[in-house]
This record gives C-alpha cells, sequence and structure tokens, in this order.
C-alpha cells in the first residue's frame, strides 16, 4: 500500500529513536512526506502522541504505519 501526501495514519507498532519512545503503538498522525527508490519508499510522519504535541519521524515504512 502507498500512502501520499497528507494521509492520516497511525503507528502500527511503538516507534523508537535513541531509547526512546517518540509514538506508541496506535499514535495518530499524518504523512508529511514520502521518497521512493529501488529499495522501497519510506515516509515522514508527524505524529500527534498526546494533545499539543507533535514529532516528527522520518524513515517510517509500510511496516511502522497504517492507515487511520
Amino acid at each position: 500500500m502507498c500512502f501520499h501526501t497528507g494521509a492520516p495514519v497511525r503507528a502500527a507498532r511503538e516507534i523508537w529513536r535513541g531509547g526512546t519512545v517518540v509514538a506508541p503503538s496506535g499514535a495518530s498522525g499524518r504523512i508529511v512526506n514520502f521518497t521512493q527508490n529501488w529499495s522501497g519508499t519510506t515516509y515522514t510522519v508527524e505524529f500527534a502522541p498526546e494533545p499539543g504535541a507533535t514529532v516528527t519521524v522520518i524513515g517510517l515504512t509500510e511496516g511502522d504505519i497504517q492507515p487511520s
């Protein structure tokens, strides 16, 4: 499945960066960018894990996110 810019998604699992969970499983987000190349597609997603907070995560794959 290919997601397009602006598409609503949610985290399919906990997203970790640097030993910290930056987006818990099920966190809502939206695609802000994607890159396609010979090895597949990676996504940049802006999550809102809690009210008033946003976190942008680069390099996610289709296994990391699912349609909202």
